[in-house]
């Protein structure tokens, strides 16, 4: 955030002759924090709310970015959006409850959708879901459910992680007791490392991993050790740029230039680690600070020398209801376009990456993407998987597909789980149909004299065996079927 704000007031052609300021909170709860949300309330000049008269008054701020978090955003948001101040964060969200709500990450309805296409590729179909304690988890699960009944995938296990960390021990049992290999863990990283530690622990192993952007990327966990053991991990996260631009001899500056009164961790922090840390929220944090800067830019009329009318009032809503969200705001970024739809949503485009370990040492490669535009699709480069056995996908489902001439038969509740059951003599299978049965084989020949146009192509071939009888091998794709002559 600082880092693009010091771009903006040394640059000639965004905003020239006006700075922007900001402050920065760390949210540690809901309660502690509504102090710094309702400050940002506060009245320019006055340092206080007033009570609405009719007029508009100019809050602090121009607009909010974060907190991060579906929890945290929603307990905050209903108090900008009386001003409609704009508010940048990664939730979820409807605009009729939050109308000057837009976001630089897609929504995360697609990314669970670009799970479900992941576990439809690899024909993955009996997978446990494990989320965390809150909002953001409990809708992905709810969107996750509607996604993988057409895609023919079954949910055997789900659960949340356990605040207390001495229980999570129970969901390991319980994945192991549905026989469940492949586990989507669609939480925040707070629940994710101490799941993910419990699973180093009691040694699970050859298991598929499937993560969201909230940890996918995250360098704490993949260099945990014996991380290589727990099976192979595959990960969703959002489009990132690898080189921005002056980013690290920034952080370089800073780090040479901190007071050393700021607090002990800070002073003892490198400028390598914080540029080594998770860098998925990077580009994210920087484009929502440009958006706010390109929609203030038009607000106030200015060019690329001045600002046409110094005179002119900024409010947050001319910032968010007249630019943001009608679409003005479009630019690029560091080769990339910028722009809002009619939700306040970016172009989708997720990247998938692996988790690739050798000899005990692991590390993040993009394997392939996906996108919306201009229809959904998935891309993966299987040959950049390292599985945790042999060279191939592994088969991983409830059941194994029936073998020719046989049916499925429903064990439980679950589709996905069945029996095979060899049809009789004289009965066939039609495999094509949604639903298995055995049908006679009469019906069959009668219904094809019928429609004849669906006969498969034969051929006949006679033969005599010792005892005089003539034999005629019908190829057909049902039968073959001996005939004795007198």
């Amino acid at each position: 955030m600082r880092f693009a704000i010091e771009e903006i007031n040394n640059s000639t052609l965004l905003l020239p002759g006006v700075s922007l300021g900001y402050e920065i909170f760390d949210y540690c709860s809901d309660l502690l924090s509504y102090g710094a949300a309702l400050d940002f309330l506060t009245q320019k000049g006055r340092g206080g709310i007033p009570v609405w008269n009719g007029t508009n008054y100019r809050p602090k701020v121009i607009s909010v970015t974060g907190p991060f978090g579906s929890s945290q955003t929603i307990s905050v948001t209903p108090l900008y959006m009386s001003e409609m101040i704009p508010m940048v964060s990664s939730i979820l969200c409807s605009k009729n409850r939050f109308p000057s709500f837009f976001r630089t990450i897609p929504s995360d309805k697609y990314q669970v959708e670009s799970i479900v296409r992941i576990l439809r590729q690899f024909n993955w179909n009996w997978v446990a879901f494990i989320g965390g304690d809150n909002d953001y988890s409990r809708d992905a699960l709810t969107v996750f459910q509607d996604k993988i009944r057409p895609a023919n995938s079954c949910l055997a296990y789900q659960d949340t992680v356990p605040q207390n960390q001495s229980l999570i021990g129970r969901l390991f049992n319980n994945i192991a007791m549905f026989n469940v290999q492949v586990i989507v863990v669609f939480a925040n990283v707070e629940f994710v490392i101490p799941f993910i530690q419990k699973a180093i622990d009691l040694r699970v192993k050859e298991k598929i991993w499937i993560a969201r952007e909230t940890w996918s990327m995250n360098q704490e966990l993949i260099k945990k050790s014996q991380i290589e053991r727990i099976g192979t991990v595959l990960g969703v996260t959002v489009q990132r740029h690898k080189d921005l631009r002056g980013f690290d001899e920034f952080i370089n500056n800073t780090v040479k230039s901190r007071h050393e009164n700021i607090c002990s961790d800070c002073n003892s922090t490198s400028a390598q680690t914080i540029i080594g840390e998770d860098p998925t929220y990077i580009f994210v944090i920087y484009s929502a600070v440009y958006a706010v800067a390109h929609a203030l830019h038009s607000a106030l009329r200015c060019g690329t020398g001045n600002c046409a009318n110094s005179e002119i009032i900024a409010y947050p809503y001319m910032v968010s209801e007249l630019h943001l969200l009608q679409h003005e705001v479009k630019f690029k970024l560091d080769n990339q376009s910028i722009e809002f739809d009619e939700n306040g949503d970016p172009p989708t485009h997720y990247d998938i990456v692996h988790w690739d370990c050798k000899n005990k040492t692991c590390s993040n490669v993009d394997i392939g993407s996906y996108l919306t535009n201009p229809t959904p699709s998935l891309h993966i480069n299987q040959t950049l998987i390292h599985w945790f056995e042999g060279t191939k996908a592994p088969v991983l489902q409830c059941s194994s597909e029936c073998k020719s001439g046989s049916r499925r038969v429903q064990t439980g509740f679950h589709t996905c789980c069945f029996e095979c059951e060899i049809c009789s003599d004289g009965k066939y299978i039609n495999h094509t149909g949604t639903e298995q049965h055995c049908f006679c084989l009469e019906f069959f020949l009668d219904r094809s004299i019928r429609q004849k146009e669906h006969l498969a192509p034969f051929i006949t071939y006679e033969s005599h065996d010792k005892n005089g009888y003539l034999y005629t091998s019908v190829t057909q794709t049902f039968s073959s079927l001996p005939l004795p002559t007198a």
